[in-house]
């Protein structure tokens, strides 16, 4: 098989193109469409009561429009994978991002929450797209040495895009409404498609891509990797936790502490810039020989127990904040981990945007149930103190779903 060597009777991936170097201007826009992609998940928080409120949306709607943006993924997120894999993750980035705008230019003329929903289905599609076909095209067009560090890099594009798009939303919310904000959101992931357009089109994804019974192959050999299908899970695990608080914390301080939305919006996007650096202290790690098992355990504990200080009614404000910084640096942890292992348990170069989109539907299967869960429990307990056992019981899931994968990555990496 080309690019790929037999250990024993499983194929483990190689250099993919050993003898080109990292063509940094391709990486760099290929993060910064991830950046735009996740801009259209920041959107929402802060603008989510208004919205609410103008569709007249309840509590479980409202936990349905945060998360209907990752049904896709959950449901689509292989698809993509093969799909660039066949096609190209150039086209896919790009058409992508235009699929984003497509929905969020719907969002803006919404008028029932089903339409929201909709609207949030599309950009859902598109997300899914851009994500997986970023994942991979960051992968085909950095060298071994690069790769690591550059996927790390990648992971924290959801952070990065999620707090500007946070602090960002809030100023125009500030000055206009919600509707202006998804417009202006349309406006900057068109103009990031053309972007990624000129700037990527000198570049030819070198081998080719596969055909139609390959990639059966392909989704087969990847779900075939039990330690590959753990992380996916672990990394699902995280994004429930991750989503649900971004999604919600806002929210809880309007109502706990009556802060104003942008205060309300900025303390979220701090707790988004220390997962960034989380993501990036993981991908450091990872280049001096860590294994991601053991980031993705030390990530699963910490979130688990920095979350009971977050909604902890017995604490001081001032504690309640350190615990949710803490939160976002234990959850970066997970994500470059996660990605990071796409090299670990890839059975051949060719499948390594399949892989990326294992990574992405475990992630988006997190994000589409966390939201309207932690929601449920609100709804029904009438207190936000009362969600800290569905959060621990699933970060303790977690922490078991690391450990299990501890002995897998050890035969992979043999």
């Amino acid at each position: 098989m080309d690019g790929s060597r037999r250990t024993g009777d499983n194929f483990r991936m190689s250099v993919p193109f050993p003898e080109e170097k990292t063509q940094w201007a391709i990486m760099w826009v290929a993060f910064g469409g991830g950046i735009v992609a996740a801009t259209h998940m920041g959107k929402l928080p802060a603008a989510l009561p208004d919205i609410m409120a103008e569709l007249n949306a309840g509590l479980v709607m409202g936990g349905w429009i945060a998360s209907m943006i990752s049904f896709t993924g959950f449901a689509l997120g292989l698809v993509s994978g093969t799909i660039g894999d066949r096609i190209g993750q150039r086209r896919v980035l790009i058409l992508g991002l235009l699929i984003i705008s497509a929905g969020s230019l719907i969002g803006t003329f919404a008028r029932s929450g089903e339409i929201m929903l909709l609207a949030r289905f599309i950009e859902g599609i598109g997300y899914s797209a851009a994500t997986v076909a970023g994942a991979g095209l960051v992968t085909h067009v950095t060298s071994d040495k690069d790769r690591k560090w550059s996927l790390g890099i990648w992971s924290s594009h959801v952070p990065v895009g999620f707090a500007g798009m946070l602090i960002g939303g809030a100023l125009v919310l500030n000055i206009a409404d919600w509707r202006t904000l998804w417009l202006v959101s349309t406006i900057t992931t068109v103009f990031w498609a053309v972007v990624a357009f000129f700037v990527t089109s000198g570049w030819r994804r070198r081998g080719g891509g596969v055909g139609g019974a390959r990639l059966v192959r392909n989704v087969t050999a990847c779900l075939k990797q039990p330690g590959a299908v753990l992380v996916a899970m672990c990394f699902a695990i995280y994004a429930a936790q991750h989503i649900s608080m971004m999604a919600w914390l806002p929210t809880y301080m309007r109502e706990e502490y009556n802060a104003s939305p942008l205060f309300a919006a900025t303390v979220p996007a701090v707790v988004l810039l220390f997962n960034a650096g989380g993501n990036w202290m993981s991908a450091w790690a990872m280049g001096r020989g860590m294994q991601s098992w053991l980031l993705l355990f030390v990530g699963a504990l910490g979130m688990g127990l920095t979350q009971f200080g977050v909604f902890s009614t017995s604490l001081a404000e001032e504690l309640r904040l350190a615990c949710a910084l803490m939160f976002g640096i234990f959850g970066g942890m997970i994500p470059a981990a996660a990605l990071g292992s796409v090299a670990v348990y890839t059975p051949a170069p060719a499948q390594i945007g399949t892989m990326n989109g294992l990574m992405v539907m475990g992630t988006n299967a997190g994000m589409l149930f966390g939201p309207p869960s932690l929601a449920a429990v609100r709804a029904s307990t009438g207190s936000w103190n009362d969600v800290i056992w569905l959060v621990a019981t699933i970060a303790a899931v977690g922490v078991m779903l690391a450990l299990i994968s501890r002995p897998l990555e050890r035969r992979a990496n043999q």
